[in-house]
C-alpha cells in the first residue's frame, strides 16, 4: 500500500523537530546574551540560572518533538487502517499498476518504520542527552574547583575543549545513523557520504580543532567546534535532511 506523492509525513515531521531545536536554541542564546556574566570565566553550564532553562528547554524539545512524531504516526495509522491488513498488499500492487509515478517512494510501511525510527532518535535521544549533560556539569564543576589560578585555568580551557565533544558525541551518532538507516531504506548513497562526511568533521573537531576566543561588548566568548558542528546538524543539517527528502523523493 501506497500514499500519494502529495503527502509527506516523515519530512515534515523532520522539519518541525528542526524548528523545534532551532527556536529553542535561539532563546537560549538570547538568553545568555541578555545576562552580562563578564565577570565570570566559568563555563555557561555552571551558572545555576542558566543550567534550569536549559533543563526546561531540554524538556520541552523532547516532548514537543515526541508528540510531533506521535501525531503524525497517529495520521498514518489512522489512514492506512482504512483498508483491511489483508487487502493492502494487493491494493499496493493496483497502485503501482495504475498511478505508478504518483505515488510515494517508499511503501506504508517503510515510511511508518522510518517514522518511528527518527521518533526515537530526535524525541528519545534528547532525554539521553539531557542526561549526559548532567553527568558532564558534574565533570566540569568539579574541574573547575581545581582552578585557582592563572597557571591552573590555562590547563583548564584545553581540558574543558577536548571532553566538551563526549556531550554530544551520542546525540551525533544517532543523527548520523539516523541518516543512514534513512539512506538504506531509499538506496540513496548521497546521504551516506553527507552522513559519513559529517562524522568525520565532528570526530577531527573533537580531535584536533581548539577552543577559539572572540570578545564582544563587555565579555569574551569561548567556541567550541565540537558543539558548533552539532548545533548546526541538529537544526540546519535537519531542515536540508527534510528538503532534500521532500524534493528528490515522492510522499516522503
Amino acid at each position: 500500500m501506497y500514499f500519494s506523492k502529495r503527502t509527506h509525513f516523515l519530512s515534515t515531521s523532520i522539519m518541525a523537530a528542526a524548528l523545534i531545536r532551532l527556536f529553542g536554541a535561539m532563546t537560549e542564546g538570547i538568553i545568555r546574551a541578555a545576562l552580562n556574566r563578564s565577570a565570570r570565566f566559568a563555563p555557561d553550564m555552571l551558572d545555576s540560572f542558566l543550567w534550569k532553562i536549559q533543563t526546561g528547554f531540554c524538556l520541552f524539545k523532547a516532548a514537543a518533538i515526541i508528540a510531533v512524531f506521535y501525531l503524525a504516526w497517529k495520521k498514518l495509522t489512522r489512514s492506512r487502517n482504512l483498508i483491511d491488513e489483508d487487502d493492502r498488499s494487493d491494493l499496493g500492487a493496483l497502485q503501482r499498476e495504475v498511478f505508478g509515478k504518483e505515488l510515494s517512494s517508499l511503501s506504508v510501511d517503510s515510511i511508518e518504520q522510518l517514522l518511528l525510527i527518527w521518533s526515537v532518535i530526535l524525541g528519545g535521544a534528547e532525554c539521553i542527552y539531557f542526561i549526559s549533560s548532567m553527568i558532564y556539569r558534574q565533570f566540569t564543576t568539579q574541574l573547575m574547583l581545581l582552578v585557582v589560578g592563572g597557571q591552573q585555568y590555562d590547563a583548564f580551557v584545553p581540558l574543558y575543549n577536548l571532553t566538551h565533544g563526549f556531550k554530544y558525541l551520542e546525540m551525533m551518532t544517532a543523527m548520523l545513523l539516523g541518516v543512514t538507516m534513512t539512506a538504506i531504506f531509499l538506496r540513496d548513497r548521497y546521504l551516506n557520504i553527507a552522513s559519513g562526511v559529517t562524522m568525520i568533521v565532528f570526530l577531527l573537531a573533537f580531535s584536533f580543532f581548539q577552543m577559539r576566543f572572540i570578545s564582544l561588548p563587555g565579555r569574551q566568548v569561548g567556541i567550541v567546534w565540537t558543539s558548533v558542528i552539532y548545533h548546526l546538524t541538529e537544526t540546519v543539517g535537519m531542515f536540508l535532511l527534510s528538503f532534500y527528502l521532500s524534493k528528490h523523493y515522492r510522499g516522503l
